[in-house]
């Protein structure tokens, strides 16, 4: 399972970096074809747009699975750890559920009506542009699963050490 994290958060990571990196290339051609050629370029905006959905979207995976979102403590730090664990794994269920309704049967529902929909500058189908929310929604699916499973294995883990001291004790 650590393998599978670690080659999916290198992967996305890698994806993220690059595609940051040719954003910032363009809008570097957009402003000198601009202002020192002259003549705009007509692909750059909506290339970077296009751009900016996607490197969201699976910037959005990469951070849930890292479990580095962004979320509200104030009552989950006050409680015990075996509370906060099953406060987590909710959290977990509810990412992947939201995943599931909202970007991917959602995001494969805007995507097909979308398809016929063509980009004026570049010519690509929108609902290619729209598919960065279902291929999200898988991510993250994948990432709340994992998130579950080394969750599990903590609070089964933690339950066999307190186990293990009570029959010291005994």
């Amino acid at each position: 399972m650590d393998t599978l994290r670690k080659r999916l958060d290198k992967t996305l990571g890698s994806l993220c970096c690059l595609l940051l990196a040719v954003m910032v290339c363009i809008a570097c051609w957009q402003v000198i074809s601009r202002y020192i050629i002259g003549v705009p370029s007509t692909t750059s905006e909506e290339l970077l747009r296009f751009s900016l959905v996607w490197i969201s979207m699976l910037g959005m995976a990469f951070v849930a699975g890292k479990n580095q979102h962004i979320s509200l403590t104030l009552f989950v730090d006050k409680v015990s750890p075996e509370i906060r664990r099953w406060w987590m794994i909710i959290l977990q269920v509810t990412f992947a559920a939201f995943s599931i309704w909202v970007l991917i049967i959602g995001g494969l529902k805007i995507s097909s009506i979308s398809m016929l929909q063509i980009s004026p500058a570049l010519g690509i189908p929108m609902g290619k542009i729209y598919y960065a929310l279902p291929v999200a929604g898988g991510l993250i699916i994948v990432y709340s699963l994992m998130n579950i499973i080394d969750l599990v294995k903590a609070m089964s883990t933690q339950s066999d050490a307190s186990a293990a001291m009570e029959k010291q004790h005994d």
